[in-house]
């Protein structure tokens, strides 16, 4: 049997298993992975992260994060608060929690709780502007035009511990709109390895409204590594001025970026259930694998 928790940060839902006391490995494969995301047939989720030992002892614990398409993601700053949460609260508090990352290591440090939500402040590290030499973009004389309907897009981007183009809009646009837009610039030539997409409207230079296209997940309630790029590209471009409020569709993140560049994420995360696998249901992933 696999015991596993659930929990959202701002309805951005995952599916949490603990592999430093369990092995997991079979059930990291796309089909099962994709079966546990499945809001009918499993436990609904927009990815699955397992918690596992850290490769240098110095550090808490290891996240790994699987898509609700399967692929693998390096980095999710909705996820790692979660991660932090459950290390902190069934390891008697330890402070703060150092969690290894496809991404790179990250500090998540507790801001209390309220109401059953807790809240966690995480050091995201600096943010980078050039994807060619991790092969996230291509070179520019490679690059195509990304003419959209008559219109030039012309996105910012921005590695935060995984790949995004920030896309400032003078305008809202439509939940269809986004869809097709976040889709296409997803997988488009330019992005060999996928990219995140944001749709960002500037409120004032310290407030912002963004709508998130995830790789591998598609729109979502909440993106806490895309706040975090919307926030590092707005300052770069000159309209935000930290700290930056980001709303999204499932709730407000704050993310403020000190005079070196490092940027922090504050937010919150909620346990909403914990459980086993069913025997019946581990028979269904044992046929899939």
């Amino acid at each position: 049997m696999y015991s596993f928790y659930k929990m959202h940060g701002l309805g951005n839902h995952f599916v949490f298993f603990d592999e430093m006391g369990q092995d997991c490995s079979r059930l990291k494969k796309p089909r099962i992975i994709q079966l546990l995301c499945d809001q009918r047939r499993g436990i609904g989720a927009d990815g699955v992260i397992f918690i596992t030992d850290p490769r240098d002892p110095k550090h808490h614990c290891r996240m790994q994060m699987f898509n609700i398409d399967g692929t693998e993601a390096e980095m999710c700053g909705n996820a790692i608060r979660g991660v932090a949460h459950l290390f902190r609260t069934h390891c008697l508090g330890i402070e703060p929690v150092l969690i290894e990352t496809g991404g790179g290591l990250r500090e998540v440090r507790s801001e209390g709780a309220k109401d059953g939500t807790a809240y966690y402040r995480v050091e995201m590290g600096p943010a980078t502007f050039d994807l060619i030499p991790t092969g996230e973009l291509v070179p520019e004389k490679a690059r195509k035009p990304l003419d959209w309907e008559g219109e030039r897009l012309d996105p910012i981007y921005v590695n935060v511990g995984n790949p995004h183009a920030v896309l400032f809009v003078s305008k809202p646009w439509g939940e269809d709109e986004m869809v097709r837009v976040g889709a296409w610039l997803e997988t488009h030539a330019n992005h060999p390895r996928r990219i995140n997409v944001e749709f960002v409207e500037v409120l004032s230079p310290h407030e912002v409204r963004v709508h998130v296209w995830e790789r591998g997940c598609g729109m979502t309630q909440a993106c806490g590594t895309g706040a975090t790029a919307v926030t590092a590209a707005g300052i770069k471009a000159g309209k935000l001025q930290s700290p930056v409020t980001v709303h999204m569709p499932g709730g407000d993140l704050s993310i403020s970026q000190e005079k070196n560049g490092t940027l922090y994420m504050a937010g919150p995360i909620q346990e909403v259930a914990a459980g086993r696998l069913s025997g019946a249901f581990l028979h269904t992933l044992q046929a899939l694998g």
